[in-house]
């Protein structure tokens, strides 16, 4: 190797790929493709440059250049690159016009911060100051009639579960999970309300703004935001926004955040009183939380949420079931019904109340909602619960 030296072309060439890869890697987490081709561009010059400053050097490397441009031997090579380079142009062309399935990197806040005021209803908000309406009228009330106060509070989920089933659960899910028909569809996805790390920690106020402006109301600071959510005030009455917000908490068994200790602390009372019904929840009390808003309180399918689904939520009134494993027209076994009830129906709106890992109901629940289903049979096709085998 004595006298072995790397000529001033390759030395040229080496310097250039050492410097992509220290740009590639040594400015994590990605540098941008644009500041790369700027860095490159600048350290190109630079080499250029060096070996220019010198008559020897810049002879030195012009000189494998000018041999493949004009030795006779060198003809194969000069048809490689004649090739090969327009190729590589038309490949880097390509690239960067072809369309991309991958979103788009951005860089957003989990939570943005909610403007001072906000403008809907021919009202202007505090947002600072806002409370629950609805709910306030409900611990006014509770405060002086325990029983009316728990009916009115009643009343105002009920409203909240119609409106929810009627106009979110496409995006946010039945099961209020963010999982709904649509949700694979958006980036970022619809909230997951059943997360106790996200609406717990928030005031009634957020959501409210959240809620009423949707997607065109977040701040322009944070953009770009992609967010699908409708500006729901021209569409929803404002009582019914609070409505859905005290579902919301409701059903997932949640509190918000609330900064007087005194309405947190009976606002919590509230919620520990309803979990504590809801424990051993079975029957038909378990079949009016869960099931009745899709197939009705008759089990006749025309729940308030069944005409906004295709299919249609199943008419238990007519005994007639598709998934079953009985032949013929004979009704499903139990086993059938606790299946479907257990794993949901795939492509439907049926979900899977009792799936590893999100299971909202458990076997014994899910076994007691059969006498139930049954019950709404107008055909008499099923026989009484206490008849006997041969019946």
């Amino acid at each position: 190797m004595k006298g072995f030296r790397i000529t001033a072309f390759w030395q040229a060439l080496i310097a250039a790929v050492l410097a992509y890869l220290v740009f590639d890697n040594a400015f994590p987490p990605v540098l941008p493709k644009t500041l790369m081709i700027q860095y490159m561009i600048i350290t190109i010059i630079g080499i250029l440059l060096y070996f220019a400053f010198d008559d020897r050097k810049w002879e030195e490397f012009k000189a494998p250049i000018l041999s493949t441009l004009k030795d006779d031997n060198k003809a194969p090579l000069r048809w490689f690159f004649l090739i090969a380079i327009p190729l590589l142009a038309a490949w880097v062309v390509y690239g960067a016009v072809k369309p991309s399935y991958e979103a788009p990197v951005e860089l957003r806040q989990v939570h943005p911060a909610p403007p001072a005021s906000l403008k809907v209803y021919n009202k202007t908000f505090d947002l600072a100051t806002l409370e629950n309406p609805v709910r306030n009228d409900i611990l006014e009330t509770l405060a002086k009639d325990r029983d009316a106060g728990w009916g009115k509070y009643r009343e105002s989920v009920a409203a909240g579960r119609d409106i929810y089933y009627q106009n979110c659960f496409y995006c946010h899910g039945d099961l209020l999970d963010g999982k709904g028909h649509y949700a694979h569809g958006f980036s970022p996805q619809p909230i997951n309300f059943q997360d106790p790390t996200i609406i717990p920690q928030l005031q009634e106020a957020f959501l409210f703004w959240r809620i009423t402006t949707g997607g065109p109301g977040l701040p322009v600071e944070g953009t770009p935001w992609n967010s699908a959510m409708p500006v729901w005030h021209e569409m929803l009455a404002e009582n019914d926004v609070w409505n859905v917000i005290n579902f919301i908490f409701d059903y997932n068994g949640q509190v918000p955040r609330i900064w007087d200790p005194e309405v947190s602390k009976t606002v919590s009372g509230m919620k520990d009183e309803v979990l504590a019904r809801r424990k051993n929840i079975m029957g038909r009390d378990l079949y009016r939380f869960r099931c009745e808003v899709c197939h009705g309180e008759q089990g006749a399918g025309d729940g308030v949420a069944a005409d906004f689904m295709y299919p249609r939520p199943r008419d238990f009134s007519l005994a007639l079931f598709k998934y079953k494993t009985s032949p013929g027209t004979e009704l499903p076994r139990d086993e059938d019904l606790f299946n479907t009830i257990k794993m949901g129906l795939p492509g439907t709106a049926m979900p899977g109340w009792g799936l590893q890992g999100r299971a909202l109901l458990s076997d014994e629940q899910i076994r007691s909602l059969i006498p139930v289903i049954k019950g709404f049979d107008i055909t008499q096709a099923w026989p009484p619960e206490d008849a006997d085998e041969d019946a």
